[in-house]
């Protein structure tokens, strides 16, 4: 059993977290839920002994009933980490080295535990952990890939693959479906749920996801604003004829409604047989075939589709970021513009890796300000720190920088910086995937009001259903860079 007893995580000035009592039984998938900032990620990293050095740490248990985790030195933690612990950061393109390719990253994480296996079989043994992790048939390709070769679910189950690459004691999962489509969540959290039965690892789950929590988890934990509200099954907790008030606002927030019908007034966005193909070697891979949308002001067109069937290829062009093969984009009646500004902009599915870590967050809007409008970042900060009230970040995050904020913090923070230039189109790529179900529920609200008072167009991607049929006017669902009917 690995137990947890009066512990403390605060900084000089606050705490962060504050857990009594909690236990994690092994063999079994416990969750925990709660909203961005609860401190959810933070239980994740003082498991593994990744707590930020100015953080500091108190309590009178941590570790498993025959080993105290408090006192271990750096190379004990070091023996620890992928051998008995494994984890499944949220994040998988911070996660993984970009000048590595796959292959050799899951290489290296096997055989600094295993030196002395022979190089044919240490690759043997991680085709087959990538195979059960998701990545049947694609084991080869996806070896051979840098991460940006790859899309945001495959990354992920590249590291899904290395967390279990050990057969480790616990697996400790932060948010681990984040980027995935809805058509493989479920399958790849039911993969990760039989791997770690079959080797017999506890799985501590960090998930706002509480359509799927209750169908995978056995015991469920309920975090908020650094406390723990309740902890036990997840039927005790989440099937209770009383059920903690908090818990019923989650299960309340969760999207609901239909698509709405077409206006279809005035022609903004007209995509006309796009195709696009990468190159890998010699070998050539088409993304995107022969595609047609269009979107009309006021509206909203949502993109569903699996992994790598082209969503994010279709953000990048919009965007500017990948230049199109065929076909033709036309905006509000011309060719749009092959350089910026074009009136487009975007909210990345990775929300760190689209935020300068060394400035703090209100420069990180005022300075879109600046460029537009001329003179300094100082002149916009009263604009930026409005703009992040209205995307309810708190105040106490305005001069924080990306590092000290929740996943969730975050993509609110790039929602924010893509409003700052206040453009016609916004591209938003899984942009509340990472929100928990409260937070979703108001940045979906924000967007819907923005949306009315301006006639700001949408192209939202996403891989959840609900999402889709509460925010869309129209869906397209893609398939092999294809669009196939969607009902």
């Amino acid at each position: 059993m690995l137990r947890i007893r009066d512990l403390h995580i605060s900084t000089p000035s606050k705490t962060l977290l504050r857990l009594p009592a909690i236990d994690f039984q092994p063999g079994r998938v416990h969750a925990i839920i709660g909203e961005s900032g609860s401190g959810k990620s933070l239980l994740l990293l003082a498991l593994m002994g990744l707590l930020a050095p100015e953080l500091r740490l108190e309590a009178t248990a941590m570790g498993t009933s025959s080993e105290d985790w408090l006192d271990l030195e750096l190379r004990q933690w070091q023996q620890k980490r992928g051998k008995e612990l494994g984890m499944v950061f949220q994040e998988p393109m911070t996660a993984l080295n970009p000048q590595m390719k796959c292959g050799k990253q899951l290489l290296e994480a096997y055989r600094v535990h295993r030196p002395e296996t022979s190089q044919e079989a240490a690759t043997e043994h991680c085709m087959a952990k990538l195979e059960r992790a998701g990545l049947a048939g694609l084991a080869p390709r996806v070896m051979d890939s840098y991460p940006h070769e790859l899309s945001g679910g495959q990354r992920q189950r590249v590291v899904i693959a290395m967390a279990c690459m050990h057969d480790p004691d616990w697996v400790l999962a932060d948010e681990p479906t984040t980027a995935l489509d809805s058509f493989s969540r479920q399958a790849v959290m039911s993969d990760l749920q039989r791997m770690c039965q079959e080797q017999g690892s506890g799985l501590i789950w960090v998930s706002h996801e509480l359509d799927i929590v209750p169908q995978l988890a056995d015991d469920i934990s309920v975090l908020r604003k650094g406390e723990l509200l309740v902890s036990g099954s997840v039927h005790e907790v989440l099937n209770s004829p009383d059920p903690h008030s908090y818990v019923q606002e989650l299960l309340a927030a969760l999207p609901k409604g239909t698509i709405k019908p077409s206006r279809k007034e005035e022609l903004v966005l007209d995509v006309q047989n796009l195709s696009k193909s990468y190159r890998n070697g010699t070998q050539v891979l088409p993304v995107l075939k022969n595609l047609s949308i269009q979107v009309y002001r006021g509206e909203t067109l949502v993109i569903l589709g699996k992994s790598g069937s082209g969503k994010s290829t279709i953000a990048k062009i919009l965007t500017g970021l990948e230049s199109l093969d065929f076909g033709r984009i036309d905006y509000k009646g011309k060719a749009l513009p092959a350089k910026g500004p074009t009136g487009i902009q975007m909210v990345f599915q990775d929300p760190y890796a689209s935020l300068n870590p060394q400035v703090d967050n209100w420069y990180a809007l005022a300075e879109i300000l600046a460029l537009h409008h001329g003179g300094k970042a100082g002149d916009y900060r009263r604009q930026a720190e409005e703009a992040m009230r209205q995307v309810q970040l708190p105040e106490s995050l305005w001069s924080a920088r990306p590092s000290q904020m929740s996943g969730g913090q975050r993509q609110r923070l790039c929602i924010a910086r893509a409003l700052m230039s206040e453009p016609e189109v916004l591209v938003l790529d899984e942009a509340v995937a990472a929100l928990d179900p409260l937070v979703q529920a108001s940045v979906l609200d924000l967007l819907k009001a923005l949306q009315q008072r301006t006639g700001m167009v949408y192209v939202f991607i996403t891989h959840d259903q609900a999402v889709a049929r509460s925010m869309g006017h129209s869906i397209v669902y893609l398939e092999e860079g294809q669009v196939r009917p969607y009902s």
